[in-house]
């Protein structure tokens, strides 16, 4: 009897006939692709003590089998061809049978991260017509469900209903950056390729980590020490974070000039404001307000006219992100909780005066974007602001307090439900776009990012897994001097991990959007994503795959001369006697935009205003613009000189 596997617990409801009896992990299903050419141990369930035996289309010889021990845990050695198919696979015990048809031998990529990797084909520039033409049936897709345990779990489920061949009706929900990399693989390999999406938008690295490899990682050593101490149980892990949360938001509130009591609070309809400084509202302050968490205040004067006085006041405050607290004429009229939560207040009459009256917000924004972010509101337009206080005061080392239950981010809960069920799955390697949920962090995700690579290479047994990163997209507004980016230093970041054997890191610094933090060619992405594969795995060497890459500095007179260096794959950037992008700095300290041209393998910098250049930066902005590249379009990643 044919079925195809979902899920270990889904084989008890009814996916195989009710005398089968045996079941394999999650990701064994028809139409999936298997590893080629490799050597695994295949493990499953059956009846204890039966005897079990796999055949697979594949084998000549005689059919493998083992015995189940007395929990019915079962284990066979199996090795797979060279790419081909389709094939069947077999396995068998005392009770019945379990066939998986339609299964094809080649490469399986494992792709994850964050809300880059999960954006769909149908959101993707010129979605409609990639839909259409994507009828690729060698191409296999797995789209993990979304599972976030507390500890490590065998089980998991695909929302496409297991493995699925690429086609216009299973491509729209599936990762387009998954998608376009294994197009790329399967038009310059031509055998099956299999790609498994396993990913969460709007999530941080140290979800994606394993408890044990976390243990080690710098700044969460107590929080991993309270998971352990409380037997990984989400109800007193609830207590500790509700505690932890209370704390701190009575520190923070107390911290807060705006809310001190000893002095005029800022809500206060007779507070000179005159020094604040102006924001349009709607609108996010990322780019406007650098990086910054914590609460910002704003108000501005509301004019109502002598028929309107005295009478009740609709108030639409729009969506706000996160917390927020409104006053008009200093008495609280609204307070709500929630990114998402629409603000719609009513203000009594008896405060609604002929003439001028104050309306101020307190806005609280715990990460990521702050501020408005849309909706009706009822008074756009300039507003006064002033910043009240910044998180990162008083939690210095950026520690997210997350709630261990229904949080992705809570430490190791991805791993647990969306990593740990397919470590026995072979593959060749991972590709990874993550990163904006650790801007601000860049030191701390450092050390996760190598933690990751590491913990997951032993996990899937594969010291030397490859593993290809996206770097970080330009975005947010334009600035020519910005050296105090947060966004760079994250970048830089993960351009430390590719010092590590095996890894690879793509840039893509030339086609982010300024105000889309998901830019739309992710057809460009996986194009540079898959050159790393092409050349460094399957041994392409005419595939150019990156660009020549910062080696050191020497000063001559008042420039700076830069030497690059070329890997293996990479080649030359393109001349050219204007490049904007370059800032440098003298032993003030003090970043000045640079005039830079290009010498062969090298870039002189220099600035009238630097008589003595110490330091140089390119592409060291939020949303730098970025002009080093090379014929095939791979641009030179954004690098400093300097560590200040």
């Amino acid at each position: 009897m044919k079925k195809t596997l979902v899920v270990v617990s889904a084989l008890v409801a009814g996916l195989l006939s009710v005398s089968a009896h045996v079941t394999l992990p999650p990701a064994y299903t028809d139409h999936m692709v298997l590893q080629q050419k490799t050597t695994f141990d295949l493990s499953g369930h059956a009846a204890p003590g039966s005897d079990v035996t796999l055949r697979a289309g594949w084998l000549r010889k005689a059919p493998l089998t083992t015995q189940a021990d007395a929990q019915g845990v079962w284990t066979l050695t199996l090795t797979t061809p060279r790419a081909g198919g389709p094939y069947t696979l077999e396995v068998t015990d005392s009770d019945g049978a379990l066939t998986l048809s339609d299964v094809l031998v080649g490469e399986v990529w494992f792709c994850s991260g964050q809300s880059n990797m999960e954006m769909p084909v149908q959101s993707v520039r010129d979605a409609e017509a990639e839909i259409a033409a994507a009828s690729y049936p060698s191409i296999r897709l797995y789209k993990v469900t979304h599972n976030i345990p507390l500890q490590p779990t065998d089980e998991a489920s695909s929302q496409l209903d297991g493995w699925q061949a690429c086609s216009p009706q299973t491509i729209p929900n599936f990762s387009a950056v998954a998608y376009f990399y294994a197009r790329e693989l399967w038009q310059k390999l031509g055998i099956p390729v299999g790609v498994i999406d396993s990913s969460w938008g709007g999530t941080s690295a140290e979800a994606w980590i394993s408890a044990e490899a976390m243990e080690g990682v710098m700044d969460f050593e107590e929080h991993m020490q309270m998971m352990r101490d409380n037997g990984y149980d989400a109800d007193r892990l609830m207590t500790c974070y509700e505690k932890a949360q209370a704390d701190f938001q009575a520190a923070f509130d107390s911290a807060d000039p705006g809310l001190n009591a000893e002095c005029t609070p800022w809500y206060d309809e007779d507070l000179d404001d005159s020094s604040w400084g102006t924001l349009t509202v709607p609108g996010l302050w990322a780019g406007k307000l650098g990086t910054f968490d914590g609460s910002l205040w704003m108000r501005r004067e509301v004019m109502i006219s002598a028929e309107n006085a005295g009478k009740d006041l609709p108030l639409h405050m729009g969506v706000i992100d996160d917390n927020e607290i409104t006053w008009w004429n200093g008495e609280c009229v609204g307070m709500t909780e929630g990114w998402l939560a629409t603000r719609d207040y009513v203000v009594p009459g008896r405060l609604v005066r002929e003439g001028r009256n104050v309306l101020c917000v307190r806005i609280e924004d715990t990460g990521a974007d702050g501020g408005v972010r849309g909706g009706e509101f009822s008074y756009p337009g300039e507003w006064k602001y002033r910043i009240g206080y910044d998180r990162a005061a008083l939690n210095p080392l950026r520690i997210p307090i997350t709630r261990p239950k229904n949080d992705p981010n809570y430490p190791t809960v991805l791993y647990n439900g969306m990593v740990h069920p397919f470590i026995t799955f072979p593959i060749q390697g991972c590709i990874w776009y993550q990163g904006c949920n650790n801007v601000g962090r860049a030191t701390q995700y450092e050390a996760l990012m190598q933690t990751l690579i590491t913990d997951w290479r032993q996990r899937f047994g594969r010291p030397d897994m490859p593993f290809y990163i996206v770097q970080l997209a330009n975005y947010l507004q334009r600035y020519d001097l910005q050296p105090d980016s947060e966004w760079a230093l994250l970048r830089e970041a993960q351009n430390k991990a590719a010092q590590m054997q095996g890894v690879g890191v793509a840039s893509i610094i030339d086609i982010g959007e300024a105000n889309d933090i998901h830019p739309k060619n992710k057809q460009e992405v996986g194009r540079r994503m898959a050159a790393l594969a092409l050349h460094q795995v399957y041994g392409k060497k005419k595939v150019v795959c990156g660009a020549p890459v910062y080696a050191y500095s020497e000063v001559t007179g008042n420039e700076m001369r830069l030497h690059f260096c070329r890997p293996d794959g990479c080649e030359p950037f393109l001349p050219a006697t204007d490049l904007p992008g370059f800032i440098i700095a003298g032993a003030d300290h003090q970043w000045h935009v640079a005039k830079a041209r290009t010498e062969g393998d090298q870039v002189v910098v220099s600035s009238p205003d630097v008589t003595v250049p110490l330091a140089v930066r390119y592409g060291w902005a939020d949303n730098p613009e970025c002009t080093l590249h090379t014929a095939s379009g791979f641009p030179v990643s954004p690098f400093r000189t300097d560590s200040w």
